[in-house]
Parts: C-alpha cells; structure tokens; sequence
C-alpha cells in the first residue's frame, strides 16, 4: 500500500512566500508598473507536485514537478526559489572540486561609496568592471583558483535616495593558501580594488575565512551568505515610491550572480533562472513518481485540486 505523504510543511513554505508578494503588488501598483504587477499577482497561481518513493528504502518526498513562477527580479516568491537553487548548484560544483584537490574558502566583500539610486546601474557596472580587471592580474589568478560572485543592492542603514552595491564573492583557494607565497593579506586586497575602480577614496572591503555556523559547515555556511537575496522585500517595502521606482529601473537585466575560475563551466547561471526556478531536480534513478499533486492558490491558500496517480514500474526513471 502506498504511504500517504504530509504535505503541510511544503505548503506553507509557498503560501507563506505567496503571500509575501502581496505588499510587491501594492508598491508597483503604485509607481503604474501595472504590466509586473500582474505578473506577481499570477505567480506560482499553481504547483504541481512529483509524489515519489524510494525502490531501496520505500522513503517518500515530495518535489515541485512545474510552476508558472514570474521570474521577475524581486519577487520574494522567485527571490526564494532562486537562491535555494543557486546555493545548490553551488555546493555541488564546489564539492567537485574537493573531489579534485585539497581546497581552502574565503568570504571577500567588496565596496564601493553609496552612490544615488539613478546612478546605480552605471555604478554597478564600473565594479564589474573593476572586478574583471582586478582578476586578470597576476596576483588574483595566483592566488584564487575559482569564484561564485553575488551582487546585493541596499544595506540595513541605506540612506533615504542612496544604494549599496556591494559583491559578496566566495573564493576557492589552494589548501596551502595561508602558509604560500600567494596569500594576500586584506591590506593587499584593498589595494588591488581600490586600483581596480581607479579611486582615490578608501572603499571598505573584507576578506575572511569561512568557517562554520552551528550546526552548518563552512562550506554551507558560505553558499548560503552568498546565495542569500540581492534584495529583502522587506527593504523594497519601506523604501519611498520614487527609490523603489528608480531601483525597478536601474535593475532591469542586471546580472546578479557570475563565476569564474574553476566553478565557470561547472555553474550556468541561466539554467537556474530559466529552468530550476520551475521545478526541483527529479531524475534520480532510485525515485520514482506514483502520484501527482495538483494545488492552486485560492482565497489565499494553496488548496488541493487533484491527486493522479502516475506509478511507473520500479525499472523505469523518471
């Protein structure tokens, strides 16, 4: 007989991420983004979950098999599938590269004085830029054998007209990096950024170990701070209708994540936007689907619409 699965946690996740958009919608009502609006508004309006049980253990799971999500940059309800998806991704390619040598990981967190919110996008190019040069020199390439760089746009204390770009970026070292001539001390690294974005003021950086977090590793205590958001909804809420307006606009096909190094061909960053926001990964060979879950978003909450059964032979994939 087949067990039935609990389905309660994984619903709230999304509803509670469903209704989150709801203060989104009202802001870009507000400033006339009636066209993105709408599309929030119709996000996730079902999910269509894979009912799968384990041939080896007869463990069942549930995973999100499609979704009509909006992919629109700030959704909280996208914003949550992407950076889970992404701190996967992530983690797989860096325990590749364990498998290939003894690695060592750094945080680096790189500044830049707040610049206006209409002046964001020009600014936020001019640090990839920097950024680009800055790992083309001698120095970079010695010392970082790979990276995964995230952008995030406000700060907790942003003044009132100002953003805060800033690159949270995970660094992948040799093992021996603390004790080899190719270490740079946090003094180097502020030098190379601060030639990097051809300045004269000292922009604030940061470079650390990682290390772990309760009962996280330092690996997974590192994807998940540099897989977090770009932006809280939370800070899109309490800014004014003209910042909010202004960051809308300035962000418009912005690139939010990039990689180099060893991680570049092992991580693509569109895949994760165009297909793993729809749905979670789903052909293991020891898992196989017995049923579907239909839900849809009524009177704010998911509700179940259908259950159809889908078994498959124990020799067949998914």
């Amino acid at each position: 007989m087949i067990q039935q699965i609990d389905l309660s946690l994984k619903e709230i996740k999304f509803a509670i991420k469903k209704l989150s958009t709801n203060d989104l919608i009202i802001k870009l009502q507000k400033v006339n983004f009636t066209k993105d609006a709408q599309n929030v508004k119709n996000c996730a309006s079902y999910l269509l979950f894979s009912h799968q049980i384990n041939i080896l253990t007869e463990e069942n799971r549930l995973r999100l098999k499609s979704s009509n999500f909006c992919k629109f940059r700030f959704c909280p309800m996208c914003n949550w599938r992407r950076s889970m998806n992404v701190g996967r991704e992530l983690f797989k390619a860096c325990k590749k590269v364990e498998e290939l040598r003894e690695v060592n990981y750094l945080f680096l967190t790189l500044t830049v004085k707040n610049p206006k919110m209409r002046d964001l996008k020009a600014t936020v190019r001019e640090m990839n830029k920097a950024f680009s040069c800055m790992s083309r020199t001698k120095a970079y390439k010695n010392a970082v054998l790979g990276h995964f760089k995230a952008l995030e746009i406000l700060g907790d204390n942003t003044s009132a007209g100002e953003a805060h770009p800033h690159f949270h970026i995970l660094l992948i070292v040799q093992k021996s990096y603390f004790k080899s001539k190719n270490y740079l001390s946090q003094g180097k690294w502020l030098d190379m950024w601060k030639k990097a974005l051809r300045i004269e003021y000292e922009p604030v950086i940061d470079i650390r170990r990682v290390k772990s977090k309760g009962n996280l590793t330092p690996l997974q205590s590192a994807v998940l701070e540099v897989a977090k958001y770009s932006v809280k909804h939370t800070d899109l809420k309490n800014l004014s209708n003209d910042d909010f307006k202004k960051i809308i606009v300035q962000t418009r096909k912005m690139r939010f994540y990039s990689t180099g190094g060893v991680l570049k061909e092992m991580i693509r960053i569109q895949k994760i936007d165009d297909e793993l926001i729809n749905k979670d990964e789903l052909r293991e060979p020891e898992w196989i689907e017995i049923e579907e879950h239909l839900y849809t978003w009524k009177d704010g909450d998911y509700r179940l619409d259908n259950i159809k059964n889908t078994t498959k032979s124990k020799d067949q994939k998914l």
